[in-house]
């Protein structure tokens, strides 16, 4: 009794140890997502500084394209007639070859569905031999399982008496167990957000000066 009242204690502290690295890490959690904002708001800016400059190009190509695009249309009206007169010799040769395949199709369809329904047939008389066979040897089997799940019953119900004590103790250190593992878990967690917080407050200056950057290049494409 002095035994189990002692591993008690021990989950007892084991919980509070779990419970403080679960505050350190939900704390540097909130950190790290506050880091993670600002470091989305810059880059927001910067994807916004790129657009406007885009924009300013794009529209310098446009122009330049629509010369193009009005030459291309006139030499595919051209085209388009000389195709058309093309298309109408053809479809006569492919409607007479669509007729001869359509026929072919037909007789092709007929010796298939003949031979389908052969298989279809010598199938289902293989199945229904199978289901017999398989009948057969469930009801064996069903006899053979009775008689055994009721040895097994028997069989179980002692072992379970047997077991309920050591069960008992070995849940109560499993659950010590689980406390110090989540612990510790909560530890590492914390140490990688730690590094992982470092690393957030580097990328996020590297993008205030890409920020600069960029901001730089709009204002020479707009004096451009």
């Amino acid at each position: 009794m002095e035994e189990d009242s002692m591993d008690y204690t021990v989950f007892l502290e084991a919980k509070q140890l779990r419970k403080q690295a679960e505050d350190d890490a939900k704390l540097l959690s909130n950190r790290l997502a506050l880091l993670r904002m600002e470091e989305q708001k810059a880059l927001k800016k910067i994807e916004e500084t790129r657009r406007k400059a885009q924009e300013i190009m794009e529209a310098r190509i446009r122009n330049q394209e629509l010369l193009k695009e009005k030459e291309e249309k006139e030499r595919l009206k051209q085209e388009e007639e000389r195709l058309k007169l093309l298309e109408i010799q053809n479809t006569k040769a492919q409607d007479r070859m669509q007729r001869e395949q359509r026929v072919e199709g037909c007789k092709a369809k007929n010796r298939y569905e003949a031979k389908e329904l052969k298989e279809k047939m010598q199938e289902n008389l293989e199945i229904a031999e199978r289901k017999k066979q398989e009948e057969l040897e469930i009801k064996t089997n069903m006899k053979n399982q009775i008689k055994t799940q009721k040895s097994l019953a028997q069989e179980k119900r002692r072992l379970m008496n047997e077991a309920k004590k050591a069960q008992a103790r070995e849940e109560l250190e499993r659950r010590i167990r689980e406390q110090e593992q989540i612990r510790r878990n909560y530890e590492d967690s914390v140490s990688r957000m730690e590094q992982e917080e470092l690393e957030l407050i580097q990328r996020l200056q590297n993008t205030q000066l890409m920020q600069q950057s960029v901001y730089e290049d709009l204002e020479e494409a707009m004096r451009s």
